[in-house]
């Protein structure tokens, strides 16, 4: 096992003993009731893989708690905090702060990638390193919270580790228009600027209607008509911004 001194696990392969889970606890500011939730929280997938006669279970269902977790509170904290802004606004928003990148650079402020279980493979990679690695951890130590302590606690974890992007995300502009919004959210979710093609041209001279279509990674997403080929456009991008919130997440279409 890798050197682990005091306040600092440093690049760990084998399980953390749950005495020594309390310097994690010290990093992260919430002490748990049940540090077993915190063990399975910092075991990555990979060590799983390499010890197929330990029990076979990594942080990735805490990792799934989590993300709505996650989602749930910064929505709320942005929410409360922009009265004014219509959906689209705050979804970009959001999107900002529950981004990989983010939630990595959170996790990099506590020092959880010192802490991480791997795999020898994962860790010799630089595992402890990479961002999506980061960012799981961040939500399955989410997860971990608040099943050990409730959603207040669980909130003001998250809170606290990410207020200052929240802040961030709240002062930035406040209004544009749906193409825009759209545009923001998907680069904030590292995808390709949407695409818009004109499907068809209906009406008359006088009052056209046009039908068309937005194209995310080639793939169609929404649709909008407008009398304009603009306002058809801004159509269909809020109505990919409303399919991407019921989804809770670009990469889920």
């Amino acid at each position: 096992m890798a050197a682990r001194g005091r306040g600092l696990v440093f690049l760990p392969t084998t399980p953390l003993e749950i005495n020594e889970l309390q310097y994690v606890e010290d990093g992260l500011g919430y002490a748990f009731n049940d540090r077993n939730l915190l063990a399975l929280a910092l075991t990555h997938q990979s060590y799983v893989n390499e010890h197929p006669d330990a029990p076979p279970v990594s942080n990735e269902r805490l990792e799934f708690l989590g993300d709505s977790i996650v989602g749930m509170v910064v929505a709320e904290r942005i929410f409360n905090g922009a009265p004014e802004l219509p959906e689209g606004d705050l979804t970009v928003r959001r999107s900002q702060v529950i981004r990989k990148e983010t939630l990595a650079a959170a996790a990099r402020s506590i020092g959880l990638g010192n802490w991480l279980v791997m795999g020898t493979g994962e860790s010799t990679t630089g595992g402890n390193l990479r961002e999506s690695n980061l960012a799981d951890a961040f939500e399955a130590v989410t997860g971990a919270v608040y099943l050990d302590g409730g959603y207040d606690q669980a909130c003001s974890f998250v809170s606290k580790w990410l207020g200052q992007h929240i802040n961030e995300a709240l002062e930035s502009e406040t209004r544009k228009d749906p193409k825009s919004l759209l545009q923001e959210y998907l680069q904030a979710n590292g995808k390709q600027p949407p695409r818009y093609e004109l499907s068809s041209q209906s009406g008359t001279p006088h009052d056209p209607v046009f039908t068309i279509n937005v194209l995310i990674d080639n793939k169609l997403i929404a649709t909008g008509k407008g009398s304009r080929k603009v306002d058809a456009e801004r159509k269909a991008a809020s109505e990919a911004l409303e399919i991407f919130i019921s989804l809770g997440n670009a990469d889920d279409f």
